[in-house]
């Protein structure tokens, strides 16, 4: 104990006192792992809240259920629950029902409507009313005696302003009707999910307002006491076809596995910002170190061991860890109201939805943030504080020092980061571990250390080949300086190499994004291609389940030849292969293939579509065969209401839709051979493509709202195409702030540096100016110096950046999502941000220029 007070009262008086002594330097550090920390932390978080979010509401609406009767694609007859409440090993049953509704006011936000027995579900799910006289406990059984009567959270009648006892209008796909409210439930249990935006009704009800009679979503189970897995099979035996027994929160576990693929790139994106911070503790400390060197020796020399000088500036590491980690905390709390927004959404529109009420943290996140934020900055003063506790005692009697002396060979290092680089091929080739992109991660952290440890080389040559030519055309300045940073060492590639990682990330995240979005853009035009869809109100939130009615599918199919339009009617059916969830598409492929085609991958479309018209097979997305392991030949197999669907595979195709794969079938051909799937949607085609076609839009909407009012949810392909594109672009940004954070960071790397590099040759530069170097040429040769540095930095992050985008497009990319993308790059993009970001860390440039004359020149003269 004696020791470790002695150890930290002499890091206070010898750290920490010459920290004091130069603010400047340690805000700098500060700040920089400040934004990686709270980066870091602030991602987390978010993405946390919005899995928690999906984890209590998945969990709290399969309550207590030991396993679940579900039809895929379909519903499941009611009268089983009476027969299922006789059975000898089932304890209690209690079916389901729920939809996505909204109230009938012009912008109205959906809400999750729920149907249940109030009496048999009361051991499944827990719920409370909210009140405490008695009138209101026991208005719940207003359910059971009234009906259109619902009970709703407290959250969802706060943001609507309704109370108990009014009266509401409510709309779903079928019709409208009015509810009255009975209570409100208190904010626990059940209330809780969907973030609180959800409301009870009787299942009679539901029945009732939806159309959807004598059948339900699900019906849960509770089984008896000694129940084992292996007697199942006694209740299997009376199911009807197409009825399983599944998991209570097999679509839970589902979801989970989408979002924390999204989590772990993400989390990886984040940690680039602290990544880079590291690089600002390491010129710090190696310059703590460099310039107090004749001290460490005297250290040495007067009994201190070389451990107690490693230990010193390990500390010295970890005082910025912990100092910045608490400065990131307040930081985190102002980011993370943004970050929340875009990763929620983010989530909700690519994989699941999601209501995030609340942010948590958790015990395990704050101690993931600080460990991770110390443990980053003590390695990065591991190398300095190796070279300290290598200080001779006999250096104490030099009469000066300047710098360390140990200095690695750049080749040495050259060739270890170029043996790092070629190990990243192999490694992307390896497969992911349970989902999970390891070994592209690996090649990927591999990569930026191989390209880092290129740089002192890179520096070494940039002076010997440009010094000379640089020097006649600008002038002895620029010759200086490049010649300095050539000399500098491993100080100034470490700044470099923080610039280096920074332009890595912006240049493979900028060439990755717009090839994302130019290969969805042709998808969308090409396979996403008609003038109008069409799908029953709500339909899309509640994943098509509603048809098309067969009035409204009669209309269509006459007014086609009144107006010169064919229909491409579908069916779309969200299912689950081997927990993958994916998306089942039946549509009408004579008329489709007539105006659009699909985005081809794998397998000879000309050979593929008569195949396909004829119904021989399914052709797969590159998500589902990536996520599945199903190819070309190999056998399609589902459970689609009551039909067992059986198929080849045909062919592969880029699709980008969201939420899992997608498989395409013939309609006319399931309804041939299966059973009749009813429309759930339909898209439009005008057959003169030379006319006005948005005038001839615009009067079909007229005509369906004459005749059908609000009944269905219309939008033209234009718009429909520029969703998709505006959706694309707001889930990637996020990631545009991420990359802006890292380059900020390394800004302030290169005023570290420069800084560093000034306060070190301060009498270098003064015996310059003594022997007639004026005020100008000196500060113009520190620009010099850091225009090299950028200039390295940068050519190299682009080098290093393209590599990368190919990790994310073709590795990455494909083992965490399942899908890839036709490789481009944005040269205009680039061509215009890349000289920004040199006039940005030039701009670093200015702090250091600023302090080269701090002092009078004559007093450090004399000194």
């Amino acid at each position: 104990m004696q020791r470790i007070f002695f150890f930290f009262k002499f890091f206070v008086w010898f750290s920490l006192r010459n920290l004091r002594q130069h603010p400047g330097r340690a805000l700098t550090v500060l700040v920089g792992i400040a934004l990686g920390a709270a980066v870091f932390t602030s991602v987390r978080l978010s993405i946390h809240a919005s899995l928690d979010s999906f984890n209590r509401s998945m969990e709290l609406i399969s309550g207590r259920a030991d396993r679940v009767l579900v039809r895929p694609g379909g519903r499941v007859p009611e009268q089983l629950v009476a027969e299922l409440l006789k059975h000898p090993l089932i304890e209690t049953v209690s079916p389901l029902l729920s939809i996505y509704i909204r109230p009938r006011r012009p912008n109205s936000d959906p809400f999750f409507l729920i149907g249940v027995d109030p009496i048999l579900d009361r051991s499944f799910r827990s719920w409370q009313i909210a009140g405490k006289s008695s009138e209101e406990t026991d208005s719940w059984l207003k359910l059971l005696k009234d009906p259109y009567t619902l009970i709703i959270a407290e959250r969802l009648a706060r943001d609507h302003q309704w109370q108990a006892g009014d009266y509401i209008y409510l709309e779903n796909a079928q019709r409208t009707a009015q509810f009255q409210i009975a209570g409100t439930m208190a904010s626990q249990g059940l209330a809780l999910a969907e973030g609180g935006r959800v409301a009870l009704t009787d299942i009679a009800t539901f029945q009732e307002f939806t159309g959807e009679y004598g059948r339900v979503d699900r019906i849960d189970l509770r089984f008896k006491p000694g129940v084992a897995d292996r007697d199942l099979a006694a209740i299997r035996k009376i199911l009807p076809d197409g009825v399983i027994l599944s998991s209570p929160l097999a679509a839970r576990e589902s979801g989970r596995g989408m979002i924390r693929a999204y989590q772990l790139n993400l989390s990886i994106l984040s940690f680039a910002s602290l990544f880079v911070g590291m690089f600002l503790v390491y010129s710090l400390v190696a310059l703590n170190a460099a310039s107090r060197r004749h001290e460490l020796a005297v250290l040495r020399s007067t009994g201190g061991s070389s451990y107690l000088l490693l230990l010193v500036f390990l500390a010295e590491g970890a005082f910025f860890g912990i100092g910045g980690w608490i400065v990131a905390i307040p930081v985190s709390t102002f980011l993370v109201k943004y970050l929340l927004h875009g990763v929620s959404q983010t989530i909700s529109t690519l994989f699941v939805r999601v209501q995030v009420d609340t942010i948590s943290l958790g015990v395990w996140e704050i101690a993931l943030s600080f460990g991770v934020t110390v443990l980053i900055s003590v390695l990065a003063a591991l190398q300095p504080a190796r070279e300290a506790m290598q200080v001779s005692p006999k250096e104490a009697l030099a009469v000066s020092q300047h710098g360390m002396c140990t200095k690695k060979s750049s080749r040495n290092l050259a060739l270890t980061g170029l043996v790092s680089i070629i190990l990243v091929l192999p490694l992307s080739r390896l497969p992911g571990v349970l989902g999970v992109p390891l070994p592209g991660y690996f090649a990927f952290i591999l990569l930026f250390v191989g390209f880092s440890l290129l740089i002192p080389s890179l520096l070494v040559h940039m002076g010997n080949w440009f010094s000379p030519l640089i020097g006649r055309f600008a002038g002895v300045t620029a010759y200086l300086a490049a010649r300095y940073v050539r000399d500098s060492g491993t100080r100034t590639a470490v700044s470099v190499g923080a610039l280096l990682t920074a332009v890595a990330m912006f240049a493979s995240l900028v060439i990755m994004i717009h090839s994302f979005r130019q290969t969805v853009e042709i998808w969308a035009y090409q396979t996403i291609s008609g003038d109008l869809f069409l799908t029953p109100k709500l339909n899309e939130i509640n994943q098509f389940r509603q048809p098309i009615s067969a009035p409204v599918a009669d209309w269509f199919q006459g007014l086609g030849d009144e107006l010169d339009f064919d229909i491409v009617p579908n069916r779309r059916y969200f299912l689950s292969y081997d927990n993958f969830p994916f998306e089942f598409e039946a549509l009408d492929l004579d008329v489709f293939l007539k105006y659009s085609d699909f985005f081809w991958m794998e397998g000879e479309p000309d050979r593929i579509r008569p195949r396909l018209r004829r119904g021989e097979g399914v052709i797969i997305s590159e998500v589902f065969s990536n996520r599945t392991g199903l190819m070309v030949g190999d056998t399609f197999s589902t459970r689609i209401e009551t039909s067992l669907v059986e198929l080849p595979v045909l062919g592969v195709v880029r699709d980008y839709r969201t939420q899992g794969g997608v498989v395409f079938y013939s309609l006319e051909q399931f309804k041939a051979r299966y059973h009749d799937p009813h429309w759930s949607g339909l898209r439009v085609f005008f057959r003169d493509r030379n006319q006005d076609l948005e005038a001839a839009v615009a009067d079909l909407r007229k005509k369906i709202v004459e005749r059908w009012g609000g009944d269905l949810d219309m939008i033209s392909g234009e718009a429909l195409r520029a969703s998709i594109l505006r959706v694309f672009d707001e889930t990637f940004a996020v990631t545009t702030v991420l990359l802006l954070i890292a380059l900020v960071i390394a800004a302030l790397g290169i005023t570290t540096t420069l800084t560093v590099l000034v306060l070190e040759r301060s009498r270098q530069l003064n015996m310059l100016f003594a022997i007639g170097a004026d005020f100008g040429q000196i500060r113009s040769m520190i620009f010099w110096e850091a225009a090299f540095m950028v200039v390295a930095g940068e050519l190299a992050g682009i080098v290093c950046g393209f590599i990368l985008s190919y990790l994310l497009v073709y590795v990455i990319n494909r083992q965490s999502f399942g899908w890839t993308f036709l490789y481009g790059v944005d040269w205009g993009a680039l061509g215009m941000s890349l000289p920004l970001i040199i006039l940005t860390a030039l701009a670093a440039a200015l702090p250091a220029i600023k302090m080269v004359f701090r002092q009078p020149p004559a007093m450090l003269l004399r000194e």
